[in-house]
């Protein structure tokens, strides 16, 4: 009986403190994810300070675009997840790149290498050794870029990272990536002193919802209209057209297939078929880490309004697309839209 009494009690005990071990686990999995974000943000600091320029979420690289657009020109790009290497203290895995050739004699290729900076651990063990947890902010991406228009056209203000390798016209408010690292720096429709402290570089994106064989390594995809989160694109972007509906109702971080930002896409119409990728999302409980254009890291809430989440994807309200202005615009008590000034106590947890 006494041993009964003792296998119960120990038993009682084990019930009430696995939560609390679940709870110190997962805490220590979101720090390193912190430090993950923190790592690359600061890659991206030292990238730009060494070349005053900003990688593109598309990027052409010596030698391995050069031989790749002989024999394979769709696979020619490579995401920013390759130029900032050398400063995660990867050049090894560089030199594959600047030394390839059309028959490779190394013998292990990055697909099948892994790169502890670019995995959460929260995301849990999956098939792809080069597993990637991480998206950088594209703004709008490459909606506006569209391999049947010539030249190629995207908004500067749109995110912090373009497609460095399209096309780009003589109008100021278009640009490429090849920008000074001051243009994420500008205050967004004046509404803090310095606009890297509120506009976010990456985040998370390895929510349920995304496929568990994104890799690092991946060849990314010209986009096109409304459909630029591939996940061959490693990027986040803006929210999806207003559609019908409260706009106060779609959510953008976290979605699922109950949660998704609009409904589900018409049949015949592949455009919103992304939505799982568009988005910050995470494994870790009511929050996404995401790392902001000064380098500092925080937490951003699920419960995110979409106009916030909008403002802090813009790098310089003034130069922002008709999209991402309307997006701009929250909800009053009289249900009526009105400019959005923002506010960082709204990141808030």
């Amino acid at each position: 009986m006494e041993l009964l009494v003792v296998i119960a009690v120990i038993g009682i005990l084990v019930g009430t403190l696995m939560p609390a071990l679940q709870m110190a686990r997962e805490s220590s999995r979101r720090s390193a994810c912190s430090n993950n974000l923190r790592q690359i943000a600061f890659a991206m600091v030292n990238y730009v300070d060494a070349r005053r320029y900003l990688p593109g979420w598309r990027n052409s690289i010596k030698n391995y675009s050069t031989v790749k657009a002989q024999s394979s020109p769709a696979d020619a790009a490579v995401s920013w997840t390759i130029p900032i290497l050398p400063q995660l203290e990867e050049p090894a895995v560089y030199q594959w790149y600047a030394v390839y050739e059309a028959s490779p004699s190394v013998a292990a290729t990055p697909p099948e290498l892994r790169i502890q900076t670019y995995r959460c651990p929260s995301h849990g063990e999956v098939d792809t050794p080069s597993q990637l947890s991480y998206a950088v902010n594209a703004g709008t991406g490459g909606e506006v870029v569209d391999e049947r228009v010539s030249p190629a056209t995207q908004y500067a203000a749109d995110g912090v990272f373009l497609d460095a390798v399209g096309n780009v016209t003589a109008d100021p408010l278009f640009d490429n990536s090849r920008r000074t690292y001051a243009a994420a720096k500008v205050s967004m429709k004046d509404a803090s002193p310095d606009g890297a402290t509120t506009t976010v570089m990456l985040s998370e994106r390895s929510g349920p919802s995304v496929p568990a064989d994104i890799s690092w390594a991946m060849n990314p995809r010209v986009a096109r209209e409304n459909r630029g989160a591939i996940s061959r694109n490693h990027t986040i972007l803006q929210p999806l057209p207003i559609g019908s509906g409260a706009r106060t109702k779609i959510q953008v971080i976290n979605p699922s297939a109950d949660t998704r930002p609009l409904p589900s896409p018409v049949p015949g119409n592949a455009n919103l078929d992304d939505w799982n990728v568009r988005y910050p999302s995470s494994h870790h409980p009511g929050a996404v880490n995401a790392a902001f254009c000064d380098g500092h890291v925080r937490a951003l809430r699920n419960g995110i309004d979409a106009w916030v989440y909008c403002q802090i994807l813009s790098s310089a309200g003034n130069a922002a697309s008709a999209g991402v202005k309307d997006w701009q615009q929250a909800i009053n008590d009289a249900g009526t839209l009105v400019p959005y000034t923002f506010n960082p106590a709204d990141l808030v947890r």
